[in-house]
């Protein structure tokens, strides 16, 4: 996923973090000087970076030995000391949350990496009629186009929004929507529970599994008190954003509007050929997973998730409030 224009690298909060138009908070130095600042608001994978993962462990050992596996020329001309060393530490690259699954994330895994999703969802927004058709690359993305035009067959989809930025200023979070469209099933059993047509906040999943929290992070998405558009220099009306990213000044003006009411909340899982646990071919897939059911537990999930999230950030600006009146102390101490 393209990273969005309103986002910013870091949060405070241990990942990336969201600086919307008009959020601003007076903050005050260990002197007491007041100034306006910019409020930057953590994204909702940042704050479900502290989910529990229980496989994780059995994911550490197989991706060690997968690499192992995959470069065991290297090893074999070093010594015991260095390999050790060398499989300790080379799985622990930081993944990128907002692209794939911590799950999912394997250095030189191909199937897995975050351009793999990326791609097809450049792909979906094309057909769907938002987008402006990539390059397929690789057969993987191949396949996934494959299953999403044999599920379109039976599934009729409006593209209302694509990859837009959710804010909850309730909440100080933010965050970026993959799809908001209208689906109407055409097959004989309603895939979303009721016939006609339904108004669906959908996040597209590439990962070889779906999880609980992908429904925490679909109930906080769909929580949102507005959602953020972007509009022309000079629209009535419009905040002023900027950044730098990669040496350049990113300049952007917003307006924001109030969500829609969506009538459902779904993954659409989307997947190359693969292998299962026992070797077997999975083929191709493409299928619609409501979360909507179970929404209101999903989105109590995430809040304590937040709330843990809010204490480990107040906590770090105490401390470091406390050592800069210390510092600040001692100085005087000195020159008195």
């Amino acid at each position: 996923m393209a990273h969005p224009k309103l986002a910013v690298a870091r949060s405070g909060y241990g990942g990336r973090g969201y600086a919307i138009p008009g959020r601003k908070y007076d903050h005050i130095d260990a002197k007491g000087t007041v100034t306006r600042r910019q409020e930057i608001y953590p994204s909702v994978t940042t704050v479900l970076k502290r989910v529990a993962k229980p496989a994780l462990m059995q994911w550490v050992a197989d991706q060690t030995a997968a690499f192992a596996i995959a470069n065991v020329d290297y090893l074999m001309r070093n010594d015991e000391a260095s390999n050790w060393g060398y499989l300790r530490w080379m799985w622990r690259k930081t993944p990128d949350l907002e692209g794939t699954d911590i799950r999912e994330h394997y250095i030189g895994v191909r199937d897995d990496a975050a351009e793999l999703g990326t791609n097809i969802h450049e792909f979906i927004d094309a057909l769907v009629g938002s987008g402006v058709f990539p390059k397929a690359d690789t057969k993987e993305v191949v396949e996934m186009i494959g299953a999403f035009e044999k599920w379109l067959e039976d599934h009729r989809i409006k593209s209302l929004h694509s990859e837009f930025t959710c804010v909850n200023d309730r909440w100080k979070v933010a965050g970026t929507a993959d799809a908001d469209w209208e689906i109407t099933c055409l097959h004989n059993h309603p895939c979303l529970g009721a016939e006609g047509v339904l108004r669906v906040l959908v996040d597209l999943k590439s990962s070889r599994n779906h999880w609980d929290e992908h429904g925490y992070q679909l109930a906080a998405l769909g929580s949102c008190d507005w959602i953020m558009v972007e509009v022309p220099e000079g629209t009535e009306g419009a905040m002023y954003a900027s950044k730098t990213e990669d040496g350049k000044k990113v300049e952007s003006w917003w307006i924001q509007e109030a969500p829609p009411q969506w009538d459902r909340y779904a993954l659409l899982h989307i997947r190359p050929a693969d292998l299962d646990v026992n070797g077997e071919r999975i083929e191709p897939f493409c299928e619609l997973v409501d979360k909507s059911e179970d929404i209101d537990l999903d989105q109590r999930a995430f809040l304590a998730n937040l709330a843990e999230t809010q204490v480990d950030y107040e906590r770090a600006q105490r401390r470091k409030s406390r050592r800069a009146e210390m510092k600040m102390n001692q100085k005087e101490s000195i020159t008195a």
